[in-house]
Parts: structure tokens; C-alpha cells; sequence
């Protein structure tokens, strides 16, 4: 099974890298540097927040665009798709289907969030002296955030087609980070029910708006159990349909 996951990982993988997928999100981001880079010329001393802050909106932008462009490309109707996915899609484990293709996108994101923290760092680094790691929390807590956010697509994708999927998505998106008001809106028990199977994006903001390194190992476990959790149900539903 975990030769299997590797496999399906890597193949997703090795088709982003062949279609410059990451190179292509790079040189879009490049501009947005560019530009930052300008308005510190303009604005010397005021950039550090100011960069941040673009910086973390970005990422998030950025983690969409990937993650839409992987899902639409590898998560749809493999019986329609060909070798390997039909290959794949046919052996005995499902589940490690989902997992692999799962894996993949997120370490295609990844890879790009890194780098682009990177940048934003030399960035800072140039235009005020001083190497700051922000970037990184920010780009980790938007990895961890979107790849739940995958899992839920990866869910949708098992018995909803490409267009239901993204209109789905967009609304649960913005409820997600709007939890708050879920909680003022409906009684307490009710709310608590919901919000343990529905994600709660709130708490990779309290995460990235604290200092103490325990709050984004538990919004990073927290990512990992509600994922596990919506790709055991997709994989559930995914054991009833011919692929």
C-alpha cells in the first residue's frame, strides 16, 4: 500500500514538473516581488508588515490556484484518463488512490510555498537588513490550512462533478474562516456538533497570531486529523463506484 501511495505521489509529482507547474506559479509571483521591491524604494523603513502581510494573501492565492489546477487535472473520472490512473484506480486499495494523489498535491504546494517564503525573506532581507522566519510560519499555516481544504475537495470528488465541486468549495471556503459566527448564530451544542466534522480555518489564525510554537503543532494535527477524516470517507464512497 505505501508503495502504491509513493507511486501515485510521485507520478502526480513528475507531471508538474513536466508541465512547469512550479516554475509557472513562480514566474506569476515574481512580479508581485517586483513590485514589492518598488514600493520600498518608495516607502524605505515601511515595507517588513506591509510585504508580510501581501505575502501571507498570496500564499493563500497561490495554494488555490495549484491545488485547483492538480485537482481538476488528477482527481476527476480516471476511466476517462489514461495510463497510469486507470492502472492505478484498479488495484485492491482505494483508499491509497486518494492518499497518493492527496500527498502529491500537497508536496507540489508545498514546494512552491517554500520557495516563495524564501523569496519574501531575501526580500526583507535586502531591503531591511534583518532575515525574518515569519514567512515560513505563514506558509507553513497556509499548507496545513488548503491541504484540508484539499481533502474536502478530494471528498467532493468521489460523487460530484469538476464544476459542483468548485462551486461547493467557494462557500465553504468563506465559512470556513467565519466560524465565529456560526457559534454566535446557533446554540452551543448544535454549533459544537457541526464544528467538529466541518473545518474550522480560525485556527490556523490564532495559530499564526500567537508565539508559542505548541499552537501550530496543534493546528498542524489538526489539519492531519479532519484530512484523514474526509479521505476515509472518500474512500468509503469510492469502494461503491466503478472508476
Amino acid at each position: 500500500m505505501l508503495n502504491q501511495i509513493f507511486e501515485i505521489s510521485k507520478i502526480v509529482f513528475t507531471a508538474s514538473y513536466r508541465k512547469n507547474l512550479i516554475l509557472a506559479s513562480l514566474l506569476i509571483i515574481f512580479p508581485l516581488l517586483l513590485a514589492a521591491w518598488f514600493f520600498e524604494l518608495e516607502n524605505p523603513g515601511f515595507q517588513s508588515g506591509f510585504v508580510l502581510d501581501a505575502g501571507g494573501g498570496i500564499m493563500a492565492l497561490l495554494s488555490i490556484i495549484v491545488m485547483s489546477v492538480l485537482s481538476l487535472e488528477h482527481l476527476f473520472w480516471p476511466k476517462e484518463q489514461p495510463t497510469p490512473w486507470f492502472y492505478f484506480s484498479r488495484l485492491n486499495s482505494r483508499i491509497a488512490f486518494l492518499i497518493g494523489k492527496f500527498l502529491g498535491i500537497c508536496f507540489v504546494t508545498g514546494i512552491i510555498l517554500a520557495v516563495f517564503s524564501l523569496l519574501l525573506s531575501l526580500l526583507v532581507y535586502f531591503t531591511s537588513g534583518s532575515f525574518i522566519f515569519l514567512s515560513f510560519k505563514i506558509a507553513f499555516m497556509v499548507w496545513a490550512e488548503y491541504s484540508l481544504l484539499l481533502s474536502i475537495f478530494v471528498l467532493l470528488s468521489t460523487f460530484c462533478s469538476k464544476l459542483m465541486s468548485v462551486g461547493m468549495m467557494i462557500p465553504l471556503i468563506f465559512i470556513s474562516h467565519s466560524t465565529n459566527y456560526l457559534q454566535a448564530l446557533m446554540p452551543a451544542w448544535l454549533s459544537e456538533i457541526i464544528l467538529a466534522f466541518f473545518p474550522n480555518s480560525e485556527i490556523f489564525s490564532q495559530a499564526l497570531n500567537t508565539n508559542e510554537p505548541i499552537s501550530l503543532l496543534i493546528a498542524f494535527l489538526y489539519s492531519i486529523f479532519m484530512s484523514a477524516f474526509y479521505i476515509t470517507i472518500a474512500g468509503i464512497v469510492l469502494k461503491r463506484k466503478d472508476l
